[in-house]
Order: structure tokens, then C-alpha cells, then sequence
């Protein structure tokens, strides 16, 4: 046996006969005893380990980490009782590893020097006994919930009837398992006439091993139950008997149903929005166009009225046409709609209204993109220069749309007023409306304006629209 540093008999005793490994630590980490044990557990010779570092018995992984925790032990070393540290591990000879708890205690010899004393015990079987407990509580917790559910079984033969029915029918139902017993047919009694079918196939040799049912109850209540079925049979392969578990899905159903519900209102509003968005940006704006060209004939002396009013019939026949084809499109009549201009000729005649302002128009003549998005960015693009019309006092405005990597860039401009975005109300209209339909073609959009210095909005849309965009073409 080796030598302790302590050379006491009483001492070499108590450690050998301890049922755990006891090694002693020197400052430098370096161990100078172990016990008998310390084979049993760690699989190596108690001889080898002399003048090795303790993190031998450590996961590679983890010595970095001993070290350091050794160090600081080192400075104030203490007692530390088993178990303080969760989660510890060791390694054996062989590699492979194990869970242990380990106290520590400083140990100070007679010469001055101090050593660490520490106890390593092997948990593995507790580790186990512990897992299995867990395992054990984890299926008493679920037969714990499913006591909430109707478990029965259903004979098929010689008479149909049930053999068992748990107690929790009773505060389901309002019946209890005695009151299903005395009348087999309760149960065709109590189910609601729409489902009759269904508790016929159910209750047969053919049951499906899932189903719905409805049950009213005692007090006329109407409860959904999900039908989870084993078929049992006998010697020859016939189906005897059914077993089951009837789980009350009532609060889910109605849940389900609120839902669809409050998704349908969301569809309808969103829907609303969309088409007041369109008539704003499209129709609203086409009007407000024939009217601008009314109020600039009649305030030019020298204009002829008879060229005017045709002009103005001519923008309200457009009008009435846009008017026919958006009805058409949201009556699902889609060859009635075509785009028979490109989107750079449509986006220029935007600026050819009788108008006081010098515009600036810088549009690719090859630019053909996806219809949907083309129809949002013309719509976005008439809103705005709408607005730099009727709210800027300018004299020079411009629009440009170009490409940029894999999306577009409209941007439209003016040299007035300007304004402070923060400022503007709620209840406005045109600036909503942008946001709204930007955002529906998955894009950002920039305000840059100041009172008195202009503004300057940049529209940036992917080439690709984002799947809302898709849903509104279709609609």
C-alpha cells in the first residue's frame, strides 16, 4: 500500500475503509494519494495516479475549467460538502464517463504544507433510480389527466352494450357509467341527430380508430367529443369488442370557431381597406384630375369653352371605364381587364393634365414587370403626384422609377412648401394610403421634407411582391 503523507495508521484506516475514492491534493494539483476505491470507481490503479494531475480524472473537455475552479480554491480553500456542485462528471480509464458528487476540505499537515482532501462518489445508480422516478411521475401525471377523459369499452357481441364506462361520464353527461349499463341504446339517445351516422360507424366492427362526435347532455348542452378507438378481437380475428378514450374537445371546437370567425371579420375589413385604397389612388384621383383641368379653363379667359367641356366629358368617359373594369375585377370577370399602355407611357401621362408645374419624368421605356405590381406601383405613383399637386406649391416636380438590384425605385419630388410628417392628421387620407399598399408589396418607403424646403418620397418594392400582393391580384 502507499505511503500517506500523514504516515498515520488511524488515518490510512478510515480513508480505505470509506466507500468512496479519497484522494489527496497537493497545491500544484498533483495528486499524492488515493484510496483503494479509487480503482473500483475510476478504473485505474490507486499507483498509477501518484504524481498525476487531478484533472486525469476529469472529461478533456472540462479541464480547462478545473483548473481555473482549482486555482481559486487554492487561494481560499474551504469545506465544501457532497453534493453542493450539481452536474459533476468523471472520467475512467477507458474514457468513458460518470456522474459523481465530491466534497472538498483543506487539509493541513504538521510540517506547514496544506493539502486538499477529496471525496468522489459514484452516482450512477442514482442518476438511474432518479431517471426512473421521473419516468414514473411523468405516466402517473398523464393517467392523472386523462382521468378527465370518458374511458370505455364497447361490447359487439352477443349484445351490443357497454362493459365499462369510467366515472368521469358523469360530469360530462350528466349520466352515469350504471345509467349507460342499464340502457345500451343512451348513447344513440343522446347523440345530436346530424352525428347519427357517425355513432353508427363508430359503435360497429369497422369503427375508425378516430372520429368526432356531438352529445348533448343532460341539461341540453351540446359537447364535442374526439373518439380515439382500439379494435379487440377474439381467437379467430373477429372483432368483439371496442375500447376507447372520448376526450371533451367543446372549449377547443368553440375556440376553432371564434377564431374563423374573427378571421373573416379581419378578411372583410382588410378587404374594405383595399378597395377604398383603390377608388382613393385610381377613381378619386382621376376625378380630381378633370376637375383641376375644369377650374384652370375657367380661370383662362382666353380658353374655348366647347374644347374644355369635351375635354372633361373625355376624362370622365375614362373615368366610367376604370370604374367598369375595377367592378369586373371584383366580380371575378378577369378578360375584361387589360393593361393596353406600358407602365412608363401611363406613368408620364400622369403629368400631362393641364398644370401650372414643370415636371421632370425619368421612367425606362423597357420596364416590364409583374401586372399586380405594376397596377400598385402606377396607383402609388398617381396618389403622390396627386399630392405634390394639391398640397406642395411648386413650380418643378419630377418622377423617376429605376431599377436597383432586385427591386425598383420610384421616387417622386417637388421644390414647395414641404411639410412636417409628424404633423400631419390621422384622418388623412393620402399618406395612409401609401403606407398601406408599400407595405402590402413587402417595400419601405422615405419622407424626406422640411417646411419650406420641398419634399422628396423614395419607394423602394421588390421585384418579387410578397404573397399578400399576390392574394390582392387574385381577389
Amino acid at each position: 500500500m502507499q505511503a500517506t503523507p500523514l504516515g498515520d495508521d488511524a488515518f490510512r484506516a478510515i480513508v480505505e475503509g470509506n466507500p468512496d475514492s479519497v484522494l489527496l491534493v497537493d497545491a500544484r494539483g498533483l495528486i499524492v494519494y488515493a484510496n483503494s476505491q479509487t480503482e473500483r470507481i475510476f478504473r485505474i490503479p490507486a499507483a498509477d495516479l501518484l504524481g498525476r494531475r487531478i484533472e486525469v480524472l476529469i472529461p478533456e473537455r472540462l479541464r480547462p475549467g478545473h483548473v481555473v475552479h482549482r486555482e481559486v480554491y487554492q487561494e481560499h480553500p474551504e469545506t465544501r460538502a457532497m453534493g453542493s456542485r450539481l452536474d459533476l462528471v468523471g472520467r475512467r480509464a477507458d474514457g468513458s464517463e460518470l456522474p459523481i458528487e465530491v466534497s472538498l476540505s483543506p487539509l493541513r499537515l504538521a510540517n506547514g504544507q496544506t493539502l486538499t482532501m477529496a471525496v468522489a462518489r459514484d452516482i450512477t445508480q442514482r442518476k438511474r433510480a432518479d431517471a426512473a422516478l421521473r419516468r414514473s411521475e411523468e405516466r402517473h401525471r398523464l393517467l392523472a389527466e386523462h382521468v378527465r377523459d370518458i374511458i370505455y369499452r364497447y361490447r359487439l357481441r352477443p349484445e351490443p352494450g357497454f362493459d365499462y364506462v369510467s366515472p368521469a361520464v358523469a360530469p360530462l353527461t350528466g349520466y352515469t357509467p350504471e345509467d349507460f349499463y342499464a340502457e345500451p341504446g343512451l348513447i344513440a339517445r343522446l347523440v345530436h341527430p346530424d352525428d347519427a351516422s357517425i355513432l353508427s360507424a363508430g359503435l360497429s366492427e369497422h369503427a375508425p380508430e378516430q372520429y368526432v362526435l356531438r352529445v348533448n347532455n343532460r341539461v341540453g348542452d351540446t359537447r364535442w367529443f374526439e373518439q380515439h378507438v382500439t379494435r379487440i378481437l377474439d381467437a379467430d380475428g373477429h372483432v368483439v369488442a371496442l375500447e376507447g378514450i372520448a376526450r371533451d374537445i367543446t372549449d377547443r371546437r368553440r375556440a376553432e370557431e371564434e377564431r374563423s370567425q374573427l378571421l373573416a371579420e379581419i378578411e372583410t375589413r382588410l378587404e374594405r381597406e383595399r378597395i377604398a385604397g383603390d377608388l382613393h389612388d385610381d377613381i378619386i384621383q382621376s376625378i380630381y384630375a378633370v376637375g383641376l383641368g375644369l377650374h384652370a379653363d375657367r380661370a383662362d379667359d382666353g380658353a374655348d369653352k366647347r374644347t374644355a367641356l369635351d375635354r372633361a366629358i373625355e376624362g370622365l368617359s375614362t373615368v366610367i371605364s376604370a370604374l367598369r373594369t375595377y367592378m369586373q375585377q371584383l366580380n371575378g370577370d378577369f378578360d375584361a381587364i387589360a393593361v393596353n399602355e406600358t407602365l412608363a407611357h401611363r406613368l408620364r401621362s400622369l403629368t400631362n393634365d393641364p398644370d401650372p408645374l414643370e415636371w421632370t419624368v425619368e421612367v425606362p421605356t423597357d420596364c416590364t414587370i409583374e401586372p399586380a405590381l405594376d397596377r400598385h406601383l402606377y396607383l402609388l405613383a398617381k396618389e403622390l403626384v396627386s399630392n405634390v399637386r394639391r398640397h406642395a406649391h411648386a413650380t418643378h416636380a419630377g418622377i423617376e422609377l429605376r431599377r436597383m438590384g432586385t427591386g425598383l425605385v420610384l421616387t417622386v419630388w417637388d421644390d414647395g412648401s414641404g411639410f412636417d410628417r409628424q404633423s400631419v392628421p390621422a384622418h388623412s387620407y393620402g399618406l395612409r394610403s401609401v403606407d398601406h399598399r408599400v407595405g402590402m408589396l413587402g417595400g419601405t418607403i422615405e419622407v424626406d421634407s422640411q417646411p419650406g424646403r420641398g419634399t422628396r418620397i423614395i419607394v423602394h418594392v421588390p421585384l418579387e411582391p410578397a404573397e399578400a400582393l399576390a392574394r390582392t391580384a387574385s381577389d
